[in-house]
């Protein structure tokens, strides 16, 4: 199958009707369809990825509208046609807020299938010609510890939650520390490490197993609970860990440790941002130059690199320094709130969106 076929599975218990209908229209585009009833739907969306799942409601509103529901808390960023037996104002808002993409009326015309099918199909095109990059992941990182990397990390996830309204997750890579569910205040199980020791194949489904769901509607990939599971988290698990996410949320930021590995080295090969903490002092400013000269040796573009300057602590280096020695203007300077950011770690709740987030969402 090509990178730009597209899948399309349809839910209905009438399959005489709306499925034979749906078959036809999908055929004449010559795109691969599925049909099977409403009940069975998780059972066929497990073993494969399909790019617009169709939920034939008709007198079954509630189930219908809870099956919709199930499906994009799963698969934010699955492409979900809810068919209404009825096109009343209150159907409609009630199929879109369950998380409908689109909806059609039934009884079902062939000309309104093919028309939704051919503008998924040219959506797929666009996509794939963008790299098939659906999402952006955004990579923090510390020039050196006690920045707030974690607290710009976590508040950052839930600024984009909130100001955005799309789907965004949070990635902890600080293996051996793992602290983002901390300042969450989330208990958990599952985490990056079950990625690792999976028995069977790693997809969409079981990544959404080893997410957290937060009060703020961020999704988070936990750390391991166990510092020695850490170890068994590499290179490749965090790849495809973040693939993943990527394919299933508008936004992804991670969390790194200031030590490298080949864990955080995955994370800023895959990001499309970096942003990069320093203070004015002349460890931190030093620190950060080196992270960039390592950049470039990885051949990671060091053009995807924001600078954040904190003042946590004011230095001896002017800021006119830094912006020289680093060779970037900062995007934002992060004004000092010890208070306010041990406050909100110690009692699990983010901060209140201020202004040190909220800059990077309007650049």
């Amino acid at each position: 199958m090509s990178d730009t076929e597209t899948k399309i599975l349809w839910a209905t218990n009438d399959e005489a009707g709306s499925g034979a209908l749906v078959r036809k229209a999908a055929g004449d585009l010559a795109l691969p369809a599925q049909i099977c009833e409403l009940r069975e739907i998780f059972d066929v969306v497990r073993p494969a990825r399909f790019d617009l799942v169709g939920i034939d409601i008709g007198t079954e509103s509630r189930e219908g509208l809870a099956t919709i529901r199930q499906l994009h808390d799963r698969f934010p960023r699955l492409t979900i046609v809810a068919a209404l037996p009825e096109a009343s104002v209150s159907m409609l808002r009630a199929a879109l807020e369950a998380g409908a993409t689109d909806v059609v009326t039934l009884p079902l015309s062939e000309h309104e299938i093919q028309k939704t099918l051919i503008k998924l199909r040219q959506s797929k095109a666009r996509e794939v010609q963008s790299h098939g990059v659906s999402g952006e992941i955004i990579a923090v990182y510390g020039a050196r510890g006690g920045l707030g990397t974690t607290t710009m990390a976590v508040n950052l996830a839930v600024d984009l939650a909130g100001i955005t309204s799309t789907s965004v997750a949070l990635a902890d890579l600080d293996l051996q520390r793992g602290d983002v569910a901390t300042f969450l205040n989330l208990s958990h199980i599952e985490s990056i490490a079950s990625i690792a020791s999976a028995s069977s194949d790693v997809d969409e489904i079981f990544l959404h197993g080893t997410l957290t769901r937060h009060a703020s509607g961020i999704s988070v990939l936990p750390a391991p609970q166990q510092i020695e599971e850490a170890d068994t988290v590499g290179l490749d698990e965090v790849k495809l860990a973040l693939r993943l996410l990527r394919s299933q949320f508008r936004h992804t930021v991670v969390d790194t440790p200031r030590t490298i590995t080949g864990a955080t080295v995955a994370a800023f090969e895959l990001a499309d941002h970096i942003l990069l903490i320093t203070d004015l002092s002349i460890p931190s400013v030093r620190a950060a130059r080196r992270f960039l000269d390592l950049l470039e040796r990885l051949n990671v573009g060091t053009d995807r690199v924001e600078l954040l300057i904190t003042e946590l602590i004011r230095g001896p280096v002017d800021l006119k320094d830094v912006t020289r020695s680093l060779g970037k203007e900062p995007l934002a300077t992060l004004p000092r709130d010890e208070s306010g950011a041990s406050q909100a770690m110690n009692s699990g709740a983010p901060l209140n969106g201020g202004k040190p987030f909220s800059l990077y969402l309007q650049s």
